[in-house]
């Protein structure tokens, strides 16, 4: 599709429907000289047409007004200029263009969001305006709430996939309780299907890329029978070769992509309702990204690497090992076999081998003229096997195997209607979800597997045990029950008030332990240091909670030490009201303004970590985000310009934050909560059509956060003594001061027929704080991302060939740098240049 500018078109509550009609707009050409040097810079937030969801859409009127867009943001169409929210919208042709796959392509176009890789298992952390939850846990709820045709997935591994077929996509900035509940305590992210058209329609792309890449894509849609529309879309992409090259094996590569999705959609005429039906299945059978090795002096005082076995020789000649980062995007090392001690040997090469099956029903009749009803079901089915490799060296120091078994219902039925002035949403919802869970740490080569290398002059059973690997399994379920009311009162012509309020009844239970493999090296490191005398696969879990029955401070040396070791049950239980007051006012039909305040909750949890003792398994608490927010949105220049600005304070309290956990075998990972932090920021987001063709894009959000009390734990802890500092005063964990986002596209006929046109996006990211606990080597640095493209197509669109660049300069880069656990610190790095072609036809 040709690329094309939104417009945000304002609206009275009355009139809201799929076509919007074009009001008035004041000249203001005097704003064109102070706006002009910011566009320049500009990123896109891009709309759908005002064709109906009925119609295929037709080539662009030769104006340089903007197209409105239409969202879904408060569970009813709205122009996104009638919302009191912040957000950004992004029409499906808009992702297409700027090549959007993933939630990392997302998160380069996106003022205020980050994406990350993080832990052994490369689970996508969202970070938004700086709230995020870095941990790695397949069972941790995001902070970001993440939708799929309104229907939330509570699990970040459940969205790794393909990105395909959107009508657009809505991020939603700030708390977002009162409509879609907790864990949106950052904002949201809703991701949105093309639905079936009346009339036919179909397209298909083919494009080839870097590292033998091949992507196709598709769909067809339009009429089945009288009063049944349906939809059929699939995507594939498959790579011959790796992105990542061994720097100890040559011509051993990593990175192979092997992904397919299909989704099916039905829209049912039922009466004077509709039914919405859908299917989505997707297999990812791709391999992982490995993490890469740094020295840790070029950013310390000194290296945190723990002698492995491979690495201890460097470190006594005072050299680099080879496998360690030399600044090349493409460098990189991991394990590809192991022996258990078992004798077995495995194929531990870094890959995945996920499923996803997701349903969904929507419902819609009204009642009458002013009410309608809304019913929202949907089932998802996530099966996961896994192999990961943090360490970044060929040695089997920090790896892991997952399979893990994700069910997701939710349920939720709604009254929207409207009564004069006032505008109203109230409803019930009910979700229930389990996670299922078999997680292997795999160490042969670390100090534990190697204690007898490590620590042999010392004079006791317990180091000269070695460990080779770590069993731990977990089952959690979650059910939660809300009701919730949203209400819009027009109190005077252009001044709204607006309310909101939620209360959530949540209930989580989890159980688990990490076991003995079946080998017995980890019973025999239990029983020499505790005088145990656990067998082979037995649970090694050690309850030190000074509560319990079993408190192993009670039991060393007593007969009945083993009752120490068991299975850890937990059950939390949160009742939370969250809510929302504001108020927006219209000053001119082109420019409103509002004020909010919002109180988010994100639910409490529990670490999904292998663990040694039971308090590093205690539930976390809940944590709570009060947000400020005041913003105004504007259409300028006869339709020309959108300019939206906001300013925002968070009072955030009892943050979630992995920490450390003191344990009878060093520091390891735990979860925290931070008592009181802040954060303050303010964003901008501009597009501009100067003339027809040429379109310019800005977006900016600057943020301020600062831990305001918290007593961390040390690394100078020595169990059981625990020594803490005060981290007050510190940034939050991937909360960049700056972020930009900038971009430009034109276009121009150069025949009757053809149009031409080029464009570029460029994303600047500051450097960040990543772990506080972890110091400075976990911060990333600096960087800015340039994609480009150049395309001719079809002036009425019915064909475009597009010839694009992702990281067009090369850029060295890392969104996440992390401890991989038993070794050094590592970093996750970003791909390097890929360029492509891609052509597609509608038919």
């Amino acid at each position: 599709m040709t690329f094309r500018c939104p417009k945000i078109l304002p609206l009275k509550h009355e009139e809201l429907n799929p076509m919007f009609t074009q009001m008035p707009k004041p000249k203001l050409a005097a704003l064109l000289a102070s706006t002009a040097s910011v566009a320049m810079l500009a990123t896109p937030a891009l709309a759908q047409d005002t064709a109906p969801e009925d119609e295929p859409a037709t080539a662009p009127a030769r104006t340089n007004s903007l197209d409105t867009i239409v969202v879904t943001a408060q569970k009813r169409q709205q122009s996104a200029n009638d919302v009191g929210i912040t957000l950004s919208a992004f029409s499906g042709d808009s992702l297409v263009d700027r090549g959007v796959q993933d939630a990392g392509d997302l998160a380069l176009i996106t003022p205020g969001l980050t994406v990350s890789d993080t832990g052994p298992t490369g689970l996508p952390v969202y970070t938004l305006r700086g709230v995020g939850f870095q941990d790695y846990s397949t069972a941790a709820a995001s902070t970001v709430g993440l939708y799929f045709d309104g229907i939330s997935v509570p699990y970040t591994v459940m969205s790794r996939g393909a990105v395909f077929d959107l009508q657009r996509v809505e991020v939603l900035k700030g708390p977002q309780g009162d409509l879609y509940g907790r864990n949106t305590t950052a904002g949201q992210i809703n991701y949105i299907s093309n639905q079936p058209t009346e009339t036919l329609d179909a397209n298909i792309s083919l494009g080839l890329s870097s590292f033998e890449t091949l992507d196709v894509n598709g769909h067809v849609s339009g009429a089945i029978a009288d009063g049944v529309r349906g939809r059929l879309a699939f995507t594939t992409t498959q790579s011959g070769k790796g992105w990542q090259k061994s720097l100890t094996r040559d011509g051993d590569t990593l990175g192979r992509q092997n992904v397919y999705a299909v989704r099916g959609l039905l829209s049912i005429d039922v009466g004077e309702g509709q039914l919405d039906l859908k299917a989505q299945y997707l297999r990812d059978q791709s391999e992982n990204k490995a993490n890469t090795t740094y020295n840790g002096t070029l950013v310390g005082d000194e290296e945190f690497a723990l002698p492995y076995v491979q690495l201890f020789p460097y470190l006594v000649a005072g050299e680099d090992p080879p496998w360690y980062s030399t600044g090349d995007n493409q460098a990189a090392d991991w394990s590809t076999t192991w022996t258990d001690g078992l004798g077995v040997t495995r194929n531990v090469t870094p890959r995945r081998d996920n499923e996803l099956i997701n349903l969904a029903a929507q419902f819609e009749y009204p009642l009458s003229d002013d009410i309608s009803i809304t019913s929202l079901t949907g089932y998802d089915k996530f099966d996961r096997v896994e192999y990961g490799d943090a360490d970044g060296a060929p040695s089997v120091d920090s790896n892991t195997y997952q399979e893990s078994a994700i069910e997701v219902f939710s349920q939720e039925l709604r009254l929207n209607g409207e009564f004069g002035r006032l505008n109203w949403v109230a409803g019930l919802y009910y979700s229930w979800d389990s996670v299922d869970e078999y997680y292997k740490l795999i160490m042969p080569d670390s100090f534990y597997g190697n204690a007898a290398f490590v620590f042999g002059a010392v004079d006791a059973p317990f180091y000269n045990t070695p460990v080779l690997a770590l069993d731990t399994d977990y089952y959690q379920e979650t059910t939660s029950k809300a009701a919730f009311v949203h209400l819009e009162y027009e109190v005077l012509d252009g001044l709204r008030l607006i309310g909101g309020l939620r209360y959530t009844d949540e209930k989580r239970t989890w159980t688990g332990c990490t076991d003995d493999t079946g080998d017995g090296s980890l019973a025999a490191f239990i029983n020499g240091q505790f005088g145990a005398t656990l067998s082979a696969g037995d649970c090694a879990t050690i309850d030190d909670i000074p509560t319990s029955d079993t408190y192993i401070f009670d039991l060393l040396g007593t007969p009945d030490v083993n009752q120490a070791f068991h299975d850890y049950t937990q059950t939390i239980r949160m009742k939370r009201w969250m809510y929302k007051l504001g108020m927006d006012y219209r000053i001119t039909p082109d420019v409103l303004t509002y004020a909010t305040f919002s109180h988010g909750v994100k639910s409490g949890g529990f670490n999904g970590a292998a663990s040694n003792t039971t308090s590093q398994l205690e539930a976390y608490e809940p944590e709570t985000l009060d947000s400020y927010e005041v913003g105004l949105k504007s259409t300028l220049l006869n339709d020309s310009m959108q300019l939206n600005l906001s300013a925002f304070y968070y009072d955030y309290r009892n943050k979630q934050e992995p920490g450390l956990a003191v344990s009878f075998v060093g520091n390891i990972s735990g979860i925290d909560n931070v008592p009181k932090s802040e954060i303050i920021g303010a964003e901008i987001d501009m597009q501009w059509s100067p003339t027809y063709g040429l379109n310019l894009f800005l977006g900016a959000t600057y943020l301020h956060t600062e831990i305001k009390e918290w007593d961390a734990v040390s690394n100078a802890s020595v169990w059981p003594n625990v020594v803490t500092f005060d981290a007050s005063g510190l940034p939050l964990a991937q909360a960049p001061q700056w972020q930009l986002n900038g971009g430009v596209d034109y276009n121009f006929e150069v025949s009757n027929s053809l149009l031409l046109g080029f464009g570029f996006d460029a994303n600047y990211k500051d450097d960040t704080s990543g772990n506080v606990a972890r110091g400075v080597y976990a911060d990333t640095e600096a960087y800015t991302v340039v994609n480009a493209r150049l395309y001719l197509g079809d002036i009425d669109e019915a064909w475009k060939v597009t010839l694009w660049s992702k990281n067009l300069f090369d850029e060295y880069y890392y969104p996440a740098a992390l401890y991989a656990g038993n070794g050094p610190y590592v970093r996750s790095v970003g791909k390097p240049r890929t360029v492509g072609v891609t052509a597609s036809f509608d038919f």
